[in-house]
């Protein structure tokens, strides 16, 4: 977990990111009814299969999900939510509009609500990932997941398999000191 640590606080925070343009103006905060439109908008894009606005108004209004989202300029550009199923945390949503991708934004969301994750005194996080997302792939295992297992079939609109990552040790995280 050092080596965690070490990389959040000297090379992952956004504000360091040499590709973010205008780190000072990236801002995270918790999501609203109001961004709901942003936020499908962004997943169809992303995904193809979004979830419906009223998926995202029910899951805002529950107490176990948490969900955020990231203002670049004042604009919407990206969000990112878990649940809370026992004593881990189950990253369920991220994703990035596609023209601020690759910018150092995913991970700042990842930092956020790993962060969040452990405040909330969780002990690991999990998430699926698709086969064929490379990049996601990439992003996950920098933070130190792990494949635990591969979901076959796990996609219905096309049979693709999700992996599930798993990052344990969460409580031995200390708080990401954020400029």
């Amino acid at each position: 977990m050092v080596t965690f640590l070490r990389r959040v606080r000297t090379a992952l925070w956004p504000r360091e990111h040499p590709r973010l343009a205008e780190p000072d103006a990236l801002r995270l905060r918790p999501m609203t009814y109001s961004d709901l439109s942003g936020v499908v908008a962004i997943e169809g894009a992303a995904f193809g299969d979004p979830w419906q606005l009223s998926s995202y108004a029910r899951a805002l209004g529950d107490s176990g999900h948490s969900f955020f989202v990231a203002e670049l300029g004042g604009r919407l550009v990206g969000y990112a939510g878990l649940w809370v199923e026992g004593d881990r945390a189950h990253i369920a949503k991220l994703a990035v509009h596609e023209d601020h991708r690759r910018r150092g934004i995913g991970t700042a969301l990842m930092v956020h609500l790993l962060d969040h994750a452990r405040r909330l005194g969780l002990c690991e996080a999990f998430l699926e990932v698709r086969r064929g997302n490379l990049a996601a792939q990439q992003l996950y295992r920098s933070f130190g997941f792990r494949l635990e297992r591969v979901q076959p079939n796990a996609y219905p609109n096309d049979g693709e398999d999700a992996f599930v990552f798993v990052l344990r040790g969460l409580l031995d995280i200390r708080p990401v000191a954020r400029p």
